[in-house]
């Protein structure tokens, strides 16, 4: 099908041939690109196949016009098309029984060359105007039935639209024009990172905004983005709203598994293979009593290696585990880090915890809280340059509702671009979603991301005294968080 955009195509159905070759000489080197038909049902059928700009009719004793108008009317894809009759200046008093078959416009006879061309040019507009109005329609259709959420902003970041799944996304009345966009973001999420978000308005950088998870519903998560207007285009910023939080959770939810695996199944390989590999190499020299010691050891390694599998394979039927079971309690905090450290391998780790803390709870489980831990410092040993990282973990109260955990180690001094990076893996377009990006790597995105769900923050800078960097982390208290509620009512400023 040509497209019609382009080209001034206009089709002409008659059967007088002095009519056509007047056309043709009164179009020809303006631009307009004439098709002629004499008969009228070839004239229609070609109307269909070529969606002219315009169409002429001429009606004469041999061809009805006011049928071919009737015809053309009927069919649903030329509706919009321009059908102009010709007519002889003293048939003006049957011109309204013209309209109401189906005409838009007259052309006398004979034809009159500028009267024709000012015309055809009008009505070529008209058309252009037709073909981007109905495109307009279409992609007003999209935007309002997209899944993600669009918005219309203003220079001073009012609102002046919104598409359905934004007023969704952000629990807004439909009565939202000029409502502040921070103001309604502020109130249903926590934008992370907070630095880019203080300056968002001035600088639109992509951010999370999150619904931190409560005890009855789990963590919401929701890109920012937004694109400026081109250069002479009157200031409107359009943002749109990307809901990931299934992706978020089959990311984590992967990390999770793996880091689940190597911990449960390192300790009892290492017990069957260390006793496995002795009894190999030392078979001959081994006592009776040594090999059944051995055997026992392999076999205590054995039944627990098992025991992991099955929890292992239970966890694969229930992905959400990790988020199931009771707050973690501070006082058993210290073992759990220091586990952690013996198998990490790391000794020069220096831990502080005031015991009026230990019987406080926090909103994140064991589970939780002991990987953010081993992320942490199994980071912290990967960027020392010796592998031997001194470490300082200090735990107190910040406020009535949040504790405050200081993460401080001396490695190496980070980069602009990996201290943003650790912030945004999840912008990355792999194939495999692994999660690698330059910088820290996995690890520091996934601590992000359950400090975040529980409604925590989390801070990285690099140390001023020498290398290496302070991470600040705000977790609230399980309190806290049976107190947070879903807003029901829409905003409505």
């Amino acid at each position: 099908m040509n497209d019609t955009k382009d080209r001034v195509l206009v089709l002409l159905i008659t059967s007088i041939q002095s009519t056509k070759l007047a056309l043709e000489e009164i179009l020809s080197g303006t631009g307009f690109e004439l098709i002629t038909f004499t008969s009228y049902d070839e004239g229609i059928y070609k109307s269909i196949e070529l969606l002219p700009t315009i169409i002429l009719v001429e009606n004469s004793q041999s061809i009805n016009g006011f049928e071919i108008c009737r015809r053309l009317r009927a069919i649903h894809v030329l509706e919009g098309i321009p059908i102009v009759m010709l007519m002889n200046r003293e048939e003006s008093d049957i011109r309204a029984f013209g309209l109401s078959s189906g005409a838009d416009d007259f052309l006398d006879l004979p034809l009159d060359g500028l009267q024709i061309l000012s015309r055809l040019r009008s009505l070529g507009r008209f058309n252009r105007d037709r073909y981007l109005l109905a495109d307009l329609k279409r992609f007003s259709w999209m935007v309002e039935h997209a899944h993600e959420g669009y918005l219309m902003l203003d220079k001073a970041g009012a609102i002046h639209y919104a598409n359905e799944s934004a007023i969704n996304l952000l629990n807004m009345s439909e009565d939202f024009f000029g409502l502040p966009f921070v103001s309604v973001v502020e109130r249903q999420y926590v934008p992370k990172p907070a630095e880019a978000w203080e300056s968002w308005l001035e600088d639109p950088a992509p951010c999370f905004l999150i619904q931190p998870e409560s005890p009855t519903a789990r963590a919401v998560w929701v890109v920012l983005e937004a694109l400026e207007p081109p250069s002479g285009v009157e200031y409107q910023r359009l943002v749109r709203l990307r809901d990931v939080t299934e992706r978020m959770n089959i990311y984590q939810d992967m990390r999770r598994f793996h880091t689940v695996v190597a911990h449960k199944l390192r300790t009892p390989m290492s017990m069957l293979m260390m006793s496995m590999s002795i009894i190999k190499n030392q078979l001959d020299v081994l006592a009776p009593e040594e090999i059944k010691n051995m055997l026992g050891s392999a076999i205590k390694g054995t039944d627990r290696l098992a025991e992991e599998v099955r929890s292992i394979l239970s966890y694969i039927d229930a992905p959400l585990a990790l988020n199931l079971g009771k707050p973690m309690v501070l006082k058993d905090l210290p073992d759990m880090v220091k586990a952690t450290c013996i198998s990490l391998s790391i000794s020069n780790v220096s831990f502080s915890l005031p015991e009026v803390l230990f019987p406080i709870v926090i909103a994140i489980t064991p589970d939780a809280t002991e990987m953010i831990f081993h992320e942490l410092l199994e980071n912290s040993r990967k960027f020392h340059p010796t592998h031997e990282p001194k470490i300082e973990i200090s735990v107190g109260q910040a406020e009535t509702d949040f504790i405050q955990i200081r993460f401080l180690d001396n490695g190496l001094t980070l980069s602009v671009e990996q201290l943003r990076w650790a912030w945004l893996p999840y912008f990355q377009g792999e194939k495999d979603f692994t999660g690698e990006i330059p910088g820290l790597g996995l690890g520091f995105p996934m601590v992000a991301t359950l400090i975040w769900k529980s409604g925590g923050t989390i801070n990285l800078r690099n140390r001023n005294d020498e290398p290496g960097v302070i991470i600040d982390i705000r977790i609230p208290l399980e309190s806290t968080n049976r107190k947070i509620e879903r807003f029901a009512a829409p905003y409505g400023g």
